[in-house]
This record gives C-alpha cells, sequence and structure tokens, in this order.
C-alpha cells in the first residue's frame, strides 16, 4: 500500500529535479557525451568577465534611459510653468480689454477724422473695399453732407446696404 505513493513521490522529484536542472523533463538519468558539452562551463573566469561586462553594459545603457527621461521631465515641467503663466495672464486680459475698448473709441474717432478730412472720391474708394458693417459706424460720425458726398460715389449695392444700416441704427 506503501509502494504506490512512495513510486509516485519519486517519480514527481525525478520531474521537478529535471525541469529545475533545465533538462528535458524525460532525460537520462547519466550524463552523455551531448549533455557533457552544453553543460560544461568553457572556462569559469571568462564567463563570469562576459556576464559583468553584459551587466555593466545594461547599467550604462540604463542610466542613460534614467537621464533622458530625467530632462525630458526637467523640459515638460518648465513647459507647464510656461503655459500656467501664460494662462494666468490670458485671466488678467478681460479686465485690461475694458481700457482698450475705450482706446478702440479714440482710435475709431480718429479713424473717422480721416475719413471726414478725404475727398468724397477717395473715402468712397477705400469703404467700397470694407462690408456695410464695418462702414457704417465710421460714416456715422461724419457729417450730414460729408456723408451724403461719400455715399453718392461708392458703389450702388454697397450704398444701398449701407444706406440700409443706417435707417436702422
Amino acid at each position: 500500500m506503501l509502494i504506490i505513493p512512495l513510486i509516485l513521490i519519486l517519480g514527481t522529484a525525478y520531474l521537478v529535479l529535471n525541469y529545475a536542472n533545465g533538462r528535458p523533463i524525460f532525460s537520462v538519468p547519466f550524463s552523455t557525451e551531448e549533455t557533457a558539452k552544453t553543460t560544461a562551463p568553457v572556462s569559469g573566469t571568462a564567463d563570469l568577465e562576459n556576464r559583468l561586462k553584459i551587466a555593466n553594459q545594461e547599467i550604462k545603457k540604463l542610466r542613460n534611459q534614467a537621464s533622458e527621461q530625467t530632462n525630458t521631465l526637467k523640459v515638460k515641467e518648465q513647459e507647464i510653468t510656461r503655459l500656467i503663466a501664460e494662462r494666468d495672464q490670458l485671466k488678467q486680459v478681460p479686465e485690461e480689454d475694458t481700457t482698450q475698448g475705450e482706446n478702440k473709441k479714440t482710435k475709431q474717432a480718429t479713424v473717422t477724422d480721416v475719413y471726414a478730412e478725404m475727398s468724397p472720391k477717395e473715402a468712397a474708394l477705400i469703404l467700397n473695399e470694407l462690408s456695410p458693417t464695418e462702414v457704417a459706424p465710421i460714416i456715422q460720425k461724419i457729417d450730414a453732407g460729408q456723408q451724403a458726398a461719400i455715399i453718392a460715389k461708392m458703389d450702388a449695392k454697397k450704398a444701398a446696404a449701407l444706406t440700409q444700416l443706417l435707417a436702422t441704427e
């Protein structure tokens, strides 16, 4: 009765030991010429030196990769801080827009003055290139006589569209 479990245990131990030693599972339990050639070390120190060289090369390679990743990380951190500063600056822009709006009004008044000083023919040539929605705020600030002269010299279709815009405002 004890013989069957004992045989199973010995068989399992044989298989495990063969597997652990890197031999095929069902190998011959004694050494042959072929197995002796593959398992016998060429030279103990030469093999260790080769393994050491390979390990040192791998260490150098990993250190280079680590330094490259560190440099990449530093660059990304700088980019993040730059983007955060840019975001903060853009958050402040709406507060500054109110002062820019006043500056635009003075610039627009200056543009209006320029068109008021031009001859109606020259002003009409330039204003023909703009859309009626762009022309309307400029021409509204010019006196009525100058407006009439400029609109008379403009393209008929643009003058009609501009007149409609001026009439609705």
